[in-house]
């Protein structure tokens, strides 16, 4: 899917398509819950096989339509990934900060990711639950950003920390792509 450009009601409407990826119970949907709906729930349950949802946004004037793709991070969904990941116009690959093991699976999802988009798409590694007691640097967090060629930033969705910030920056650098 490329990114969209659409006119509604003689408004131009760019589209685009961001999937969350990670292991699971690292925070995906509880991210994607805290942007669109301002809330956090302890006691969510695993995604089976991916979640969707749609936020707009004005980015520089421009109305910007996410269409948000929350991908269930157990192993049994491995195989159906790539078609959640097919025509992704820009990714969020989400860590727990409490998990050394959470990040070393960041790699293997980004190589997946790119085998289905088959171009390089922007991209943000977040290291989340940066409210609990960390196991993970936030060094170790932008080495592996640097070495994937993407964005590093850290969140909680408990507390709402750059959360808003996150989808934000994933947004304009989509806006970006398109139209260069």
């Amino acid at each position: 899917m490329e990114g969209t450009k659409i006119t509604e009601q003689s408004e131009d409407v760019y589209k685009y398509k961001i999937t969350l990826f990670g292991t699971g119970g690292v925070g995906k949907t509880s991210l994607l819950l805290r942007y669109i709906k301002k809330t956090f729930n302890e006691d969510l349950k695993k995604t089976i096989g991916s979640n969707f949802l749609i936020k707009d946004v004005n980015i520089d004037n421009k109305k910007v339509r996410l269409l948000l793709w929350d991908i269930g991070g157990q192993a049994q969904f491995q195989k159906l990934r790539r078609i959640y990941f097919k025509g992704s116009n820009g990714a969020l690959g989400v860590y727990d900060v409490t998990s050394s093991d959470s990040l070393m699976k960041i790699p293997g999802w980004v190589s997946s990711i790119n085998k289905s988009v088959n171009k390089e798409i922007p991209m943000i590694l977040i290291g989340n639950k940066i409210d609990l007691e960390r196991k993970v640097s936030n060094e170790e967090g932008e080495e592996l950003a640097t070495r994937l060629k993407c964005e590093y930033l850290e969140t909680s969705a408990k507390t709402g920390e750059n959360v808003e910030k996150a989808f934000q920056f994933i947004a304009r650098r989509c806006l970006e792509e398109s139209q260069m």
